[in-house]
């Protein structure tokens, strides 16, 4: 091993830096040069990311994360939904609180209510009546021009070897407002979500809504369309003016999971019309009011 001793590179030493030391400053300088590249450039590519990706739900994806605020802290919305491209401006399911469109009592056919349209407190129809004057046992309530069709559906039923009877009718808002807590206790909010409209979103509260059952029968089953009775429904209640509000495999349409049993009165000639489009009833309705189209006189009061 050598023990001699480098000469002094100190500042006044008096001796010349070798010229390796030299190179060895360049070096640092070179790497400095490329860490501040490397940083500019790993910047740029997060900002990139960010851009690309930050906000934009997934494709599919229909809820937004409003789907885990509780309803009661949902803010009225002032803008104008985000659409689906279904039918043109059709808006996605989102929970919010709009007015509906034609939220009147004489303009039932074709108020639109969802997750995102709603009716006032305050809406009641004046002209409810007992089913019974359709030939039901149910103590249910509906408008009464919906009683001529659903007294000849129900007899239809009775002739066909299905015979159907109403589970439910017109729920008002306190009644809408009493099941939803039930079923944010009893389930949580996102199956309350699912399957219960917040207050004021129900088509029961409209009065021409109704959750049928197989006649004798407490309740109805979830695959009640594999039912005899849930099947002649199925098939047969547009011909008296019932439309299936919440077919199945259409939930990302009308914001609502399947439900085989729930149909709304639009009488005859417009339920025809909504039958021969294939459409969903929501998707029909969004149709007829952004067109600006008459559906014709009511069937019976329009008060």
């Amino acid at each position: 091993m050598s023990s001699a001793r480098r000469p002094p590179q100190g500042p006044g030493s008096g001796a010349t830096p070798p010229t390796n030391r030299t190179r060895v400053r360049i070096t640092r300088r070179g790497w400095v040069t490329i860490g501040a590249l490397v940083l500019a450039v790993a910047v740029l590519v997060v900002w990139g990311v960010i851009a690309a990706g930050g906000d934009h739900p997934t494709a599919g994806h229909t809820t937004s994360s409003s789907t885990t605020t509780s309803p009661s802290t949902v803010p009225a919305s002032t803008t104008t939904p985000e659409t689906s491209p279904a039918v043109a401006g059709l808006p996605k399911c989102r929970y919010g609180i709009l007015p509906a469109p034609d939220a009147q009592l004489g303009r039932w056919q074709r108020t639109l209510l969802d997750t995102t349209f709603a009716l006032p407190e305050g809406f009641a129809p004046k002209d409810l009546v007992l089913v019974s004057q359709a030939g039901s046992p149910s103590p249910e309530l509906v408008r009464s021009f919906v009683i001529p069709d659903l007294k000849a559906l129900l007899q239809a039923s009775e002739q066909a070897g299905n015979p159907v009877d109403v589970l439910i009718g017109y729920r008002s808002y306190a009644r809408q407002q009493a099941l939803f807590q039930n079923h944010l206790q009893d389930e949580g909010r996102t199956a309350a979500l699912a399957s219960t409209a917040r207050p004021g979103h129900s088509e029961h509260q409209l009065g021409t809504t109704i959750d049928f059952r197989t006649k004798g029968q407490v309740d109805v089953p979830r695959n009640w369309a594999s039912e005899p009775a849930g099947a002649w429904m199925e098939a047969n209640a547009w011909r008296f003016g019932f439309i299936e509000s919440y077919p199945q495999g259409e939930e990302d349409t009308t914001c609502y999971r399947y439900e085989p049993w729930h149909y709304r009165y639009f009488g005859r000639p417009l339920a025809a019309r909504i039958h021969a489009s294939g459409l969903t009833a929501r998707e029909y309705l969004w149709r007829l009011d952004s067109q600006q189209a008459t559906t014709g006189p009511t069937t019976g009061p329009s008060g």
